[in-house]
């Protein structure tokens, strides 16, 4: 799949979609058919039936409060140790059918196609781009209202989900986590298989599961903070090796106050050449690698001689 597209595949018309998230305004996309290279709930089945998938690719949530891993792992041996951490599926389906809430973090880390979808936002936004799924029952929620540091694209797999989505902050005065006073509600919504669902960074919302098991994947669009611009001035900073031709270790009180009055000199010098435009895109970064079409082809890997 060409990275260009992956985003029209999942909003449809990508100029509406950026209008959108310059506007911090909550919004769903119905397009027509299935997104292209979005996985089935069945492939995830397949992987959670596989064997290999363990924590932390794989937490519960129950009550808002995460569910023990003894209660949803197995222990194996592997090799002749004792290794444990790894999903079962029958302890996993009985929470689900109690209450309990399913988490796959990272699935761009483990997952071939949802990575290339990952890859392709990152790029086209130019943003650092996670994906995360969730299964949850009818009724049930995974957490109450509550803010995240991200844009988020919610992509519904399977059953319905019930979404509310509070108006997002006005300013950057805010923190992720609990909303208990979430203000003027923007968008309500149920999202269907194939739907995708926009949630500003920082709106407050709250998603409940309608109808049968419902699973959706998030794909979380991270954002510079102030935090993240001060750390990317460092780093850039650090590279290039300036630094190297000055005195390591130097010796007395005048030379480290020398050592010291050189640093300023230096850096003031190099951060002169750093623009705004610059330290954002450094700030927003580090962005993966494209994926080849053939990234997830059959023999493709490092046992291919």
């Amino acid at each position: 799949m060409e990275r260009a597209r992956v985003l029209a595949g999942l909003v449809g018309d990508t100029e509406v979609f950026r209008k959108v998230l310059e506007e911090r305004r909550p919004q769903v996309f119905r397009t027509q058919g299935w997104p292209p290279g979005l996985p089935r709930t069945g492939e995830l089945d397949a992987v959670l039936r596989g064997g290999l998938l363990r924590v932390p690719y794989v937490e519960m949530v129950r009550a808002g409060e995460v569910v023990p891993a003894a209660e949803f792992c197995t222990v194996r041996t592997v090799a002749g140790r004792r290794e444990g951490g790894f999903a079962d599926p029958g302890r996993i389906a009985a929470l689900l059918a109690d209450g309990a809430t399913l988490l796959l973090p990272q699935l761009d880390q483990w997952h071939a196609s949802v990575r290339a979808l990952a890859t392709g936002i990152a790029l086209e936004l130019g943003r650092r781009t996670e994906a995360f799924c969730f299964a949850t029952g009818a009724g049930r929620r995974g957490l109450d209202v509550h803010r995240d540091d991200a844009d988020v694209l919610v992509v519904q797999l399977a059953g319905e989900k019930e979404w509310t989505v509070h108006e997002a902050p006005a300013d950057g005065r805010w923190h992720p986590g609990p909303a208990p006073e979430p203000g003027a509600v923007a968008l309500e919504s149920v999202l269907r298989p194939g739907e995708v669902l926009y949630v500003p960074r920082g709106a407050p919302h709250l998603a409940t599961g309608r109808q049968g098991l419902s699973v959706h994947l998030s794909f979380t669009v991270r954002e510079a903070g102030t935090g993240r611009l001060c750390d990317a001035v460092g780093e850039w900073l650090a590279a290039g090796g300036w630094a190297n031709a000055l005195p390591q270790r130097p010796a007395t009180e005048a030379e480290l106050l020398a050592t010291a009055a050189e640093v300023l000199r230096l850096g003031r010098a190099r951060l002169a050449e750093l623009t705004a435009e610059e330290l954002l895109r450094l700030a927003r970064g580090p962005l993966p690698e494209p994926v080849g079409d053939d990234a997830a082809a059959p023999g493709r890997g490092p046992l291919t001689v």
